[in-house]
């Protein structure tokens, strides 16, 4: 009976509608649902794919309310504050999470306070871009107030297919540098891939250079906007949507200056080297062989796919030769690689990214192509804790091919602590990514706009 009065005593502390509560812990939204019993009450959390949780048991203890789920190992104890929200202590997997839960009226996007929201100081234009019968790509263009032709940056996308915004666990990048820039008199256009959001096509049928010829149809569009500087449109591009930036703008003399951020500056095979070789030496608890012996395998596999002609079908010419090297490894190598028992499993799995056009392809990007046809101004901006593109090696090549081709409009700049993702990290690792609050680091954003001052208006 106490604890039913007890119950009764809480919830009269919270307003009538009150049965939705909604808090966030890095990039984990946690959902609760109830009626106050055990068969109306429910978690969801999206982010680790769990959906409507079934309470199994609900109880007050002294303060509190203690409740916990199935199938999943899944607890909250919360306390009710002055101001009607829940202070919240998960146990999610044997994981601990502290956070405020707030009265909603059903599941909220995240909230990360870098996210530019309205009312804006500039216009937004919804754009469409003709491709061809099949593909049409959408877009959010913004334009600076009270002004006519401005110099205009057409955002490029990295691997993977992303809207806008770049969006991933709420985290809107592109939609920051859209914000940013166009507060300070520069039109931005950030576009859907193809097959994403409002643009049509299909995105796994496409290469880099179909994205780098997507990226001059954009063009094209500024081009006739009479709000747009037609002189003044360059192209901006992150990780592969650099490469792809620099393609198009080697091919065309419309395209007024380069950008690229984490962008891919040296030849295709030895990115994917340089990638997974920084990505080996973030494991944990693991040998010098251990990585040793792994970026040796992985360092094998990518050059018998670049040896095999594109003409060529691969996976006949890739088995023979991945069969022939296991057939003569030793067990202690197989297992070290997490090959043994597994070998056709890799291979099989590895195929589905390595038998596309678009891996293959890229695989033989030359930047010795196109940097040293592109003389307009340039910045390449990268974060020295960038695993995914590793800054020295990258930014390198960038300025050997610039200088040896004699641009003298260009900005090689490494900011420290900065990620693929352009954040301040900790660890560093791809699974933090999600995680960190920053959206877009400010530094980025000032070392953009400074290259705009001096080399765009």
């Amino acid at each position: 009976m106490k604890k039913f009065l007890l119950l009764l005593f809480l919830l009269g502390h919270l307003p009538a509608n009150a049965d939705k509560w909604q808090g966030q812990s890095g990039s984990r939204r946690f959902y609760v649902e109830t009626d106050y019993t055990v068969a109306g009450t429910f978690l969801t959390i999206p982010e680790l794919w769990i959906n409507r949780a079934a309470c199994n048991l609900l109880r007050s203890e002294n303060d509190s309310l203690f409740m916990t789920f199935t199938p999943e190992e899944l607890s909250m104890q919360a306390a009710v504050l002055p101001d009607s929200c829940l202070s919240a202590h998960f146990i999610v997997y044997g994981e601990n999470r502290d956070l405020t839960l707030f009265p909603v009226d059903s599941l909220q996007p995240h909230q990360w306070a870098e996210n530019p929201v309205p009312p804006y100081p500039y216009t937004e234009e919804e754009i469409s871009i003709s491709v061809s019968d099949s593909v049409v790509l959408a877009g959010t263009l913004t334009l600076p107030p009270g002004r006519r032709r401005v110099p205009a940056v057409i955002i490029l996308s990295g691997t993977g297919q992303q809207n806008r915004d770049a969006e991933f666990s709420g985290h809107r990048p592109f939609a920051r540098i859209a914000d940013y820039l166009s507060r300070r008199g520069i039109a931005v256009l950030r576009l859907d891939d193809r097959g994403t959001g409002k643009s049509t096509g299909i995105y796994a049928d496409a290469t880099t250079d179909d994205f780098a010829r997507d990226a001059l149809r954009a063009v094209e569009t500024l081009k006739k906007h009479k709000a747009i500087r037609s002189s003044k449109i360059g192209l901006m591009g992150h990780s592969e949507g650099g490469a792809a930036a620099t393609m198009a703008a080697a091919a065309s003399t419309d395209v007024a200056f380069l950008i690229t951020l984490a962008g891919v500056c040296t030849d295709g095979l030895t990115s994917l080297r340089l990638q997974n070789d920084a990505i080996i030496d973030t494991y944990p608890g693991y040998s010098d062989v251990w990585r040793r012996v792994n970026k040796e395998f992985l360092h094998r596999l990518f050059a018998w796919v670049y040896e095999i002609p594109l003409s060529q079908p691969l996976e006949p010419a890739l088995r023979e030769k991945y069969e022939t090297w296991i057939s003569a490894q030793n067990d202690s190598t197989l297992q070290m690689l997490g090959l043994k028992g597994r070998e056709d499993m890799y291979l099989l799995r590895y195929l589905r990214t390595a038998d596309t056009r678009w891996y293959r392809e890229l695989m033989h990007y030359d930047p010795t192509d196109f940097l040293p046809k592109i003389k307009v101004p340039v910045l390449a901006l990268n974060g020295d804790m960038d695993i995914m593109v590793p800054s020295k090696a990258h930014l390198a090549v960038a300025d050997s091919l610039l200088r040896k081709s004699g641009n003298r409009h260009y900005h090689i700049v490494e900011l420290p602590g900065l990620n693929h993702l352009f954040q301040h990290c900790k660890t560093c690792l791809q699974n933090e990514i999600p995680e960190l609050p920053e959206v877009f680091a400010e530094e980025a954003l000032e070392a953009i706009y400074d290259f705009f001052v001096k080399e765009v208006f």
